[in-house]
């Protein structure tokens, strides 16, 4: 009865979200998607927001984690977060309050939640989770969050500081039974808790343990492969890629994205629907057609200070789904770039 009733609350979570003029919105990507228009009459249904580019851990393969100097470093004013809300929300099923750093350092994290929950959005967060008092488990709780996902990538303090280096395994554990503890106390809370393994060559031989963890602590776990230098991987062959970073891929072939024989990717991409669906707005308002790129260079538009319709529109968006439509366009873009070397791998 527990696990049915679980479900129902799931279904009940997604189902809040939609609208009439949402319905309309997702029927009308998905026959504009399928035409491969280059104009949208429908606006993406989902949006990943950038909190901040600021983290605590200093992960390896991430620019952030690096500390790149290619970009300016900040946090989304709860101001300029509004605009694209009110903008949005009317047809937007799902916003991702993260992309390039650690969200539970915006001190305006709660209120953003709130603020596109009360507009009937949909919302979801991942954090490393090494920063959390109880008080904010419980406010992220009660503000509705759909999704909290957890990223540990280990079973084990040894293997987790491998990568999340700053980071503490216990810690991470300690925060999620927090999170367990004050779901229970909540009436109707729906949130799922969700842990990320992505898997390493350090860390392959842990997967099981990890799941029999978070079975043991309640929550729910997935499984995924590793990325590659997340900075680079848009920007280069997968051969590139391998050689670089071949300590990191596991050598299970269930895990690796790659046949590492060969020096390519396992799955071959001919197309992305990216352009026609979803966006990402980071923390500066620059708008950038996906989470695999970061750069301001590459941005398509900033959405505080032209409007995010005029970019959806705009010179850049288009050119880009005709590039990957293959229809004639004048305008070169980073999804120029990354079609030429086979799209990213995963």
């Amino acid at each position: 009865m527990a696990k049915k009733a679980s479900i129902m609350g799931k279904i009940q979570e997604e189902l809040r979200v939609l609208s009439v003029k949402k319905l309309y919105n997702i029927i009308m990507g998905a026959v504009q998607l399928y035409l491969k228009s280059s104009k949208l009459y429908c606006l993406p249904t989902r949006i990943s927001i950038e909190t901040g580019n600021i983290c605590n851990l200093q992960c390896p393969l991430c620019p952030t984690g690096r500390k790149d100097k290619g970009v300016s470093r900040g946090f989304m004013s709860f101001e300029n977060y509004k605009k694209i809300i009110d903008e949005l929300a009317k047809d937007l099923v799902l916003v991702r309050l993260y992309n390039w750093g650690e969200p539970l350092l915006n001190k305006h994290l709660i209120p953003m939640i709130k603020y596109a929950r009360e507009r009937g959005t949909g919302v979801t967060i991942s954090t490393n989770l090494n920063i959390l008092t109880r008080q904010t488990a419980r406010d992220l709780l009660e503000a509705g969050l759909q999704k909290i996902f957890v990223s540990c990538d280990g079973a084990s303090d040894m293997t987790y500081k491998k990568y999340h280096i700053g980071g503490n395994f216990s810690t991470v554990l300690e925060n999620i039974k927090i999170l367990t503890e004050e779901k229970k106390k909540l009436h109707q809370c729906n949130t799922r808790i969700i842990w990320l393994f992505h898997v390493f060559r350090h860390n392959e031989h842990e997967v099981e343990k990890a799941s029999g963890t978070a079975r043991n602590m309640g929550v729910e776990i997935r499984i995924n492969k590793m990325r590659t230098d997340m900075g680079k991987e848009i920007f280069e062959s997968a051969e590139k890629a391998i050689d670089r970073d071949r300590e990191w891929i596991p050598e299970d072939p269930k895990y690796c994205a790659f046949d590492l024989d060969k020096k390519e990717a396992k799955q071959k991409k001919n197309f992305c629907s990216l352009p026609w669906k979803e966006t990402v707005i980071n923390w500066d308002g620059t708008v950038l057609p996906c989470c695999s790129v970061y750069e301001e260079k590459y941005s398509f538009g900033n959405a505080f200070k032209e409007g995010f319709k005029k970019i959806w529109n705009g010179e850049a968006y288009i050119s880009a789904r005709r590039e990957l439509a293959l229809k004639e366009n004048w305008k070169k873009t980073v999804c120029h770039i990354c079609k030429e070397n086979g799209f990213t791998y995963f």
